[in-house]
């Protein structure tokens, strides 16, 4: 049974709510590992590739919160979407009302507050567990809820982008820090061979967005099975 402090813990970095989803639906057939899946700033957002690594970049030289705390730079997109131009590509969308919260100081605040809140463990890491890093641009509807509003080349794996992403996770979790890359065959440059961390999922593109409940059932039971 996984611990309160557990020797693993698993977090989304991007790009979308599919990564939640998916450990909610692990832990509703093993709970006991509740802790092992902390929630974190990617989870309930839509965040490129690139929007990640500028996440991780400010993390790394520990100026995310000022940049949070800049709340002038927030803005609302579309009537639905609140942005923040520091964070190109990042958007927060499951906030009612965006433009009266914004223009409230209390919601404003709280909302910061939040943010702040699921950012504690990236900014704040337990040196005593190993991390694992998840990133997937697997939802199969997430091309066309982007559209007109990121451009889907910011969501492919490349080299840069991947070799960056192990650069700054090690930075902010440490040397041992594990990574899973999750992609479908379209949307990535690399091979498995060369990333050995990278899986290839044939998950069609469509309408759905949290894919079905099995989807991470194997990949996650290996993991907490060989860490706890």
């Amino acid at each position: 049974m996984a611990k309160s402090q557990p020797h693993l813990r698993v977090l989304s970095i991007g790009c979308s709510c599919i990564n939640r989803f998916q450990f909610n639906f692990f832990l509703e057939r093993h709970p006991e590992y509740t802790a092992v899946f902390p929630r974190g700033l990617f989870d309930w957002n839509i965040a490129s590739l690139d929007a990640t690594l500028t996440v991780l970049r400010l993390i790394a030289d520990r100026r995310l919160e000022d940049v949070f705390e800049d709340d002038a730079r927030f803005h609302v997109a579309w009537d639905a979407l609140i942005l923040h131009r520091d964070l190109p590509g990042l958007s927060f969308y499951h906030e009612e009302t965006p433009h009266d919260l914004l223009a409230d100081q209390d919601r404003r605040s709280a909302f910061i507050s939040k943010l702040n809140h699921l950012s504690r463990p990236f900014v704040a890491p337990d040196p005593n567990t190993q991390t694992l890093l998840v990133w997937s641009n697997l939802q199969p509807n997430l091309p066309d809820t982007v559209e007109n509003v990121i451009p889907w080349e910011e969501f492919i794996l490349n080299e840069a982008r991947y070799d960056e992403t192990l650069s700054l996770g090690r930075r902010i979790f440490g040397q041992d820090t594990d990574f899973l890359f999750l992609t479908t065959p379209q949307d990535t440059e690399l091979s498995p061979e060369v990333c050995p961390d990278m899986r290839i999922v044939d998950l069609p593109r469509g309408d759905t967005f949290q894919g079905d409940p099995r989807l991470y059932e194997d990949i996650l039971t290996k993991v907490v099975r060989n860490t706890n």
